[in-house]
């Protein structure tokens, strides 16, 4: 999307999107034709990123664009906490599970798509919209993932039956992970339930999501980690489970074979991979988390102390009630 102006006959001079635009693109002028007061969008350097915030807060729809597809304008947009109160967020964010067991039917093109829609509403870091998704159903390609990982494993084991030998030339703390007692038999029991005909990796799960992302570094982690985070809820909300598989990022990142196999650009790397189907298990309570712990600064710097909380969902109806009545006094 790219900003071409403002729309002179719409324009209230209300200033809003000067206001909004996080690079100062906006500001007031004097048209010397006719000496009136006019609001111009001006950017020599290429600042803008297309973020949209001053075409989204425009109360006019005065701002110009083009590139894009038109702007939405859901109901209720004005009130987001109307959508979706606390009451009812919370709960289904709470009883969001990692799934590794699946149903073998196969969700329909509809549902991925549905997931992949709202994997695309994430916010990215300078609005860059770089990551690029792979939504795979094949059996293969599912089942090379997963040996790829499995591989990657059997070179890891050798590394840690040669931890003794290793032990001067790694750093300390990873030498305490290599000899820990249980981690040559969970690679052992990884390897094992693969060559038993197993899924370690991706469950069986009946289709698979996977991310990539231009190589920024470990930049190039924090756009597909929101993204995906997007996309489990999304999952959740049509009845889908779904889990992030963390050992075939690491697996996947930056191998250039697989990258190949997935048709990944060579400039590119896998930040990403997430199972998704139908959910064996069916969850009847939600097990408890550590107390919220928060570090308060208040008063200017001057007062802070430690707090060791109690969870959110514990709290009175009633004090919840009260900030949502406090956030809509201030909208």
């Amino acid at each position: 999307m790219k900003i071409t102006g403002v729309s002179r006959e719409l324009c209230t001079l209300c200033g809003a999107c000067a206001e909004e635009c996080g690079a100062s693109l906006f500001k007031l002028t004097t048209d010397q034709t006719d000496g009136s007061d006019r609001l111009v969008h001006e950017d020599p350097y290429g600042w803008c990123t297309g973020c949209g915030h001053c075409l989204a807060v425009c109360p006019e729809s005065a701002i110009l664009w083009n590139g894009a597809e038109a702007a939405l304008e859901p109901s209720g947009i004005e009130h987001p906490e109307n959508l979706c109160s606390y009451d009812r967020l919370l709960p289904f964010l709470q009883s969001k599970r990692s799934i590794r067991r699946y149903r073998p039917r196969q969700p329909v093109r509809e549902q991925i798509t549905a997931v992949l829609e709202a994997m695309r509403w994430a916010p990215s870091g300078h609005n860059l919209q770089a990551s690029r998704y792979l939504a795979i159903t094949d059996r293969s390609l599912l089942q090379a993932i997963t040996d790829h990982t499995v591989e990657g494993f059997r070179k890891f084991r050798t590394i840690i039956r040669m931890r003794k030998l290793l032990k001067p030339f790694v750093p300390v703390n990873l030498y305490k992970v290599l000899d820990s007692p249980g981690l040559l038999e969970g690679v052992n029991a990884m390897i094992r339930q693969r060559e038993e005909g197993q899924d370690p990796i991706l469950f069986d799960a009946p289709a698979a999501i996977v991310v990539y992302y231009p190589n920024m570094g470990a930049l190039s982690l924090i756009d597909p980690t929101i993204s995906f985070t997007y996309g489990m809820l999304a999952a959740h909300s049509l009845g889908l489970g779904s889990c992030w598989i963390g050992f075939a990022i690491q697996s996947l990142y930056k191998d250039r074979a697989m990258r190949r196999l997935l048709g990944v650009p060579a400039d590119m790397i896998v930040a990403g991979v997430m199972t998704l189907g139908y959910p064996v298990p069916v969850y009847h309570r939600v097990p408890p988390r550590n107390p919220l712990q928060v570090h308060w600064i208040e008063n200017g710097g001057n007062d802070s102390a430690d707090l060791v909380s109690s969870p959110v969902c514990s709290h009175d109806k009633a004090d919840l009630a009260a900030v949502a009545g406090a956030a809509k006094t201030r909208s």
